[in-house]
């Protein structure tokens, strides 16, 4: 009786024993183990078309190529950002997409990550940093250039003094980068007049600052407008005063800014290709996971919509 109350004693403690081992194996990881890769996405928001379609195009990617994705929205706040990333360490992912919300407040982090031998994408925000595998998304200096060359165009065939109003958020270096590329091209106008820039990034925000800035200035000629809600909040504040004099400029098309282009309101916008830059993304992702090494830029063009094209690009 004894021996069999040793016997059990001693298969006990060999199962308790075996727990604790694979409790131990686990420890500071979450991660599946079933052979498919993971990669961690932390976006900078969902709250607006551009970065949906961004996220859309992940997903597509992430289904064809049979891997697992797990995507957070710290809707604009770093700390949030920050968090995730640390839980995707801890979940041990194979791969990091970064749409950075701060591209300076991110560096700290991702280099933490890049040292446990996880690979670094960027999207839509260039983040400076060693660490960066590579970074995929519009060339936003050159795409502000760009859409400073047409604008230079109009003001040239006006023939007068004009004013240009600008709508952004300037804590955004992404927008910074496309602001200063159209006034390079501006630079030299003698006629011209940037007027200083006014904040807007969500829509409200942006109308009730056209608002103000044609209470002041009744006669300003364009509004820049730096983003995808800065551009309706602009175009609704025209809409209401049914003002056809001042035309917008601006980034990132959608059906309702195409119908503004149809109408008047708008002069041209940039349409970036926010589904290509989540799909490039995850391919990128995927071959640094191989170990290969990319290009430190990978460049995902524009598109320039005015009303001559914008039918071709958004139908009725």
């Amino acid at each position: 009786m004894k021996k069999v109350l040793l016997l059990i004693i001693a298969a006990m403690v060999a199962i308790l024993s075996a727990c604790g081992s694979s409790e131990g194996k686990n420890a500071g990881s979450d991660k599946k183990d079933d052979g498919k890769l993971t990669i961690g996405v932390t976006t900078a928001t969902l709250r607006h078309q551009f970065f949906i379609d961004i996220d859309n195009g992940m997903k597509k990617a992430a289904e064809e190529a049979g891997v697992e994705l797990l995507v957070n929205d710290p809707n604009l706040d770093l700390a949030k950002q920050v968090s995730s990333i640390e839980d995707y360490m801890q979940k041990g992912v194979d791969a990091l997409v970064v749409l950075a919300v701060d591209n300076a407040g991110v560096v700290p982090v991702i280099e933490e990550a890049k040292d446990k031998g996880i690979p670094i994408i960027t999207a839509d925000s260039v983040v400076e940093s060693e660490s960066v595998d590579t970074f995929i998304g519009t060339e936003n200096y050159d795409a502000g250039k760009q859409l400073g060359e047409y604008l230079k165009k109009d003001i040239e065939a006006k023939g007068k003094d004009v004013q240009v109003a600008v709508v952004t958020h300037e804590q955004s270096f992404v927008q910074k980068q496309r602001l200063e590329g159209l006034k390079e091209v501006l630079k030299d106008m003698k006629n011209v007049k940037i007027l200083n820039s006014q904040p807007g990034y969500d829509r409200q925000k942006s109308m009730a600052t056209v608002e103000n800035i044609l209470q002041a200035n009744p006669n300003v000629d364009y509004i820049y407008a730096t983003a995808e809600n800065s551009v309706l909040g602009a175009l609704a504040a025209l809409e209401s005063a049914n003002n056809k004099h001042t035309k917008i400029v601006g980034f990132d098309v959608t059906e309702e800014a195409a119908e503004g282009i149809r109408e008047d309101y708008i002069l041209a916008m940039i349409q970036q290709q926010p589904s290509k830059i989540g799909e490039e993304s995850i391919k990128a992702a995927l071959e640094a996971i191989k170990g290969t090494k990319l290009d430190k830029n990978i460049t995902v063009p524009v598109i320039l919509v005015d009303k001559e094209n914008v039918d071709e690009h958004f139908k009725k």
